[in-house]
């Protein structure tokens, strides 16, 4: 059994849907929060996903899962920084996967190898734990890409689950201004899907959470 842990509405149904076609014919259980699941009655072995923004007062009710000697904690962050790895380091983590870099096949891979025992990391992640190691002190900080305030204001109606048409009437534009736009904020985010681009926006404040469907 796959159970998702993700606040935000988006973000947590696009996830879902990957899991599913990731690991067909597995069991996806996705909630806002642990406390909207009831524990007791999850299967014995399962990997558990969570953002870090749904560690916020949840440990206590993490205990009980990570107690199973079966259970695989997988980590969903936006971006590698030491403040989310040092969040890791105080949990029994399997692995720790940046957000931009999932899809469907990824998804798959990393469950699979994590059945197998080990870790499949991505280049990209596997860079920014090597540079982070090489900066001991932490005077790097996470750069804001930079999107135009058309971007801007494209990425902040994705993120309420406006679809490019309903876009395109709020902005003024066409639907195929709307396209370039999504797919700028893809390239520049490093994302592979509009969901992924949300989840970082979210992280990063390009996007107010409480402007955000199902916030």
């Amino acid at each position: 059994m796959n159970v998702l842990i993700e606040p935000h509405t988006v973000t947590r149904t696009g996830l879902q849907h990957m899991l599913e076609e990731a690991c067909p014919g597995r069991v996806v259980v996705a909630a806002a929060a642990l406390d909207d699941i009831s524990v007791e009655e999850l299967g014995g072995c399962l990997t558990l996903l969570l953002s870090p923004s749904a560690l916020s007062g949840a440990l206590d009710r993490l205990e009980p899962l990570l107690a199973r000697p079966c259970t695989r904690l997988v980590l969903l962050a936006g971006a590698l920084d030491r403040d989310r790895l040092l969040l890791a380091a105080g949990l029994p983590v399997d692995a720790v996967v940046r957000e931009q870099d999932l899809s469907v096949a990824s998804l798959a891979e990393m469950l699979s190898a994590l059945h197998r025992g080990m870790v499949s990391v991505s280049r990209n992640t596997m860079r920014e734990l090597l540079a982070l190691a090489a900066d001991p002190v932490g005077t790097g900080a996470p750069l804001r890409p930079p999107l135009s305030a058309r971007e801007l204001d494209t990425l902040r109606l994705m993120s309420t689950g406006l679809s490019n048409r309903q876009i395109a009437k709020r902005m003024c534009i066409t639907v195929h201004g709307v396209k370039r736009h999504v797919a700028n904020i893809l390239v520049k985010l490093g994302c592979q899907n509009r969901t992924m681009a949300v989840a970082l926006g979210l992280r990063l404040g390009l996007v107010e959470l409480e402007t955000a469907t199902g916030s």
